[in-house]
């Protein structure tokens, strides 16, 4: 009976050591199973938003040692950048996305500030603001809410692309015009008196073509990148803005890291974001000398005086309205 005893015993022992739910779980050897981290952008491959986060997929795999797999996609196939933006903020399908500001405004009425027109006066000006982070009391507000911002990209000067030319603020009200869909971006516009009209930037293209809009306010990457030159001709350098791009995370995917990844994730996001900001900014004044010689672009100096003396009172009041004036003071501030 002993002899028996101890061959079972000896037996459960073998099966303990070979067995995974004694062994952690995992077999010796075998390979361990990759955290998943899903991400993208609404614009189209090759533009910068693209690659943009294939930098932040690099420098994650390069900054991180464990298994990982990052998967990427690009014009919009995992939704909007409202449904990205509430995917990230439940936890669930989209852990890193590129977001407008403006698609922001559901969860908080400050961050369109932003991307407000004409708070900045350069390129210079909006590299230093980001620098003292200026938008540090919306981007806590919106961690608490499940969003976490990573990194500003952008740097874009934006003007208008139409199919019609305008050269002064006079033919404003015969201009139907795609805005961002946030309330700040309908009233600044319609201030100036354009006819200002929100709708989904990938319905835009056709939208112009058939006549329905006559206009949009894009930067020179998304001129290029969406071919808009093809139904709006016309770019008119009313330099009223300087973009800002938020590469975001979800809160909760963030949280559920290890500390390690967490680390890779702010890292890389970093690098990612200056890379952001160092490609929009330089390749700006290429891609319009590029359409307008190989293209036919048509670029018509603006004088914005007027246009900023308009719009900057109502950028001055939604601040009150929202709570963002001590961040319009800041920005102000920076010399």
């Amino acid at each position: 009976m002993n002899k028996v005893l101890t061959l079972i015993l000896v037996a459960l022992l073998v099966f303990a050591v070979a067995s995974p739910l004694f062994a952690g779980g995992q077999r010796e050897g075998a390979a361990e199973r990759p955290i998943v981290l899903v991400g993208g952008t609404m614009l189209p491959e090759g533009h910068v938003f693209d690659q943009t986060l294939n930098v932040f997929k690099d420098r994650l795999m390069e900054y991180y040692d464990g298994p990982l797999q990052v998967e990427l996609h690009h014009s919009g196939t995992l939704g909007t950048e409202m449904d990205a933006i509430e995917y990230m903020i439940q936890g669930v399908a989209v852990d890193f996305y590129i977001v407008s500001p403006a698609w922001i405004a559901n969860w908080d009425r400050t961050a369109p500030f932003i991307d407000a027109p004409f708070i900045f006066r350069d390129v210079d000006h909006w590299e230093k603001s980001l620098q003292a982070d200026v938008f540090a009391p919306i981007a806590e507000s919106m961690q608490e809410k499940g969003l976490r911002f990573l990194g500003y990209g952008g740097g874009g000067t934006r003007h208008i692309i139409s199919r019609k030319p305008v050269r002064s603020i006079s033919e404003f009200p015969d201009l139907r015009m795609r805005v961002q869909g946030s309330p700040l971006h309908q009233e600044v516009f319609s201030a100036t008196g354009i006819d200002a009209t929100p709708l989904d930037y990938m319905e835009v293209y056709n939208a112009i073509g058939t006549g329905v809009l006559d206009a949009l306010e894009n930067e020179p990457a998304g001129l290029e990148s969406m071919r808009f030159y093809e139904v709006a001709p016309y770019y008119i350098l009313t330099s009223h803005q300087i973009v800002t791009r938020i590469l975001a995370m979800s809160e909760k995917k963030f949280q559920s890291l290890p500390a390690e990844l967490q680390d890779a994730v702010v890292r890389a996001a970093q690098d990612a974001a200056e890379f952001h900001r160092t490609t929009e900014v330089a390749m700006g004044d290429d891609v319009v000398d590029d359409l307008v010689r190989n293209h036919g672009l048509q670029v018509i100096e603006f004088d914005n005086t007027e246009m900023r003396n308009r719009a900057l009172p109502v950028v001055e009041n939604y601040a009150r309205e929202v709570g963002a004036t001590e961040i319009f003071r800041s920005i102000n501030a920076i010399q």
